[in-house]
């Protein structure tokens, strides 16, 4: 999630200090605090992040294949969705909001309060790839691996960005856009992305959008849900899409995960969180999925149960 800016900031700032009223203190103290990657032993701390927001799976990766964004610790951390434990953590970086994984192992991150992307070599040395403008919050790899497409998660910035990872310039896909937040492709190659921004609170008005990055064309899909008088989300914080094309949405007050059919806009519910809030969704390749939380290191994993349903369990990260 980004910060706001201009005339919605006090909404914003509004709803955020309640989200995270009781994790006030610790956001304070850890935040200006650097975690070193590795201790003089070679071992990486296991300081537990201040959050868990964006995610990527990197699936190179031994001793934990997850990376994740910690906005309020300014880094980034790799951790078995298993055990919590972490196995790669980088430091000292900016509000790191969004992650993936580039072709070639390196990591590209979103700076929301810098309004920069940038990438993190596995030796830990950082460069800015792009200065694109405050607010910039989600992104993802094209299918192609050769940029990465970036939104924004305010109502001051409404376009959508294609950031080549050569340093090419960057390119504008779509303009006139609604607020994003986390997103991801589909194997039918348009970009799904959750709309409405901390505002649709006020009505449950979060919704959906496929973004098709060839021609900047966006298609509004209705969700219809199963609960009685239920017509969007809560804040809707999070998209991924798994191999069939069922896109998976969060709801971040209140949270919960929906499936959604992209052809009907059916939204099923797999099931709520236990978390005061939830962030962002993953799609691990072995058919789990992956709620992560605005503050607090704990990400919330839905296991198919083998059956149609869901199994729920929560995995602290660090200790």
């Amino acid at each position: 999630m980004g910060r706001g800016t201009g005339e919605n900031v006090g909404f914003v700032r509004t709803v955020r200090a309640a989200v995270v009223a009781g994790a006030v203190l610790v956001v304070a103290v850890v935040s200006g605090c650097t975690v070193p990657s590795t201790l003089p032993d070679g071992s990486v701390p296991q300081v537990a992040p201040v959050g868990l927001n964006g995610m990527a799976q990197d699936p190179t990766a031994d001793g934990g294949n997850v990376w994740a964004a910690d906005y309020f610790g300014h880094q980034l951390l790799r951790f078995d969705p298993d055990t919590g434990r972490i196995a790669e953590r980088y430091g000292g970086l900016c509000d790191t909001d969004d992650v993936v994984v580039a072709p070639d192992g390196s990591l590209i991150a979103t700076c929301a309060g810098e309004g920069t992307v940038v990438r993190v070599q596995r030796d830990g040395a950082v460069g800015v790839l792009a200065v694109v403008g405050r607010g910039v919050n989600p992104i993802a790899l094209e299918p192609g691996g050769e940029a990465v497409v970036v939104g924004f998660g305010t109502t001051d910035d409404d376009r959508l960005l294609r950031v080549p990872l050569d340093g090419g310039p960057v390119e504008v896909v779509a303009d006139g856009l609604p607020v994003l937040n986390g997103f991801g492709f589909g194997p039918d190659g348009r970009l799904y992305a959750p709309t409405g921004g901390v505002e649709a609170l006020l009505g449950s008005t979060g919704g959906l959008i496929a973004i098709d990055v060839a021609t900047g064309s966006t298609e509004v899909i209705p969700l219809q849900f199963d609960e009685p008088g239920r017509t969007g989300l809560a804040f809707a914080v999070g998209v991924d899409v798994g191999p069939d094309g069922t896109v998976y949405i969060a709801q971040g007050v209140d949270p919960a995960l929906y499936a959604v059919d992209p052809a009907t806009g059916h939204a099923a519910l797999v099931g709520r969180s236990p978390e005061a809030a939830a962030d962002n969704v993953l799609v691990l390749s072995d058919g789990r999925i992956l709620l992560s939380g605005f503050v607090g290191n704990s990400v919330v994993v839905f296991s198919p149960d083998g059956t149609g349903g869901w199994i729920r369990t929560v995995t602290a990260v660090g200790s």
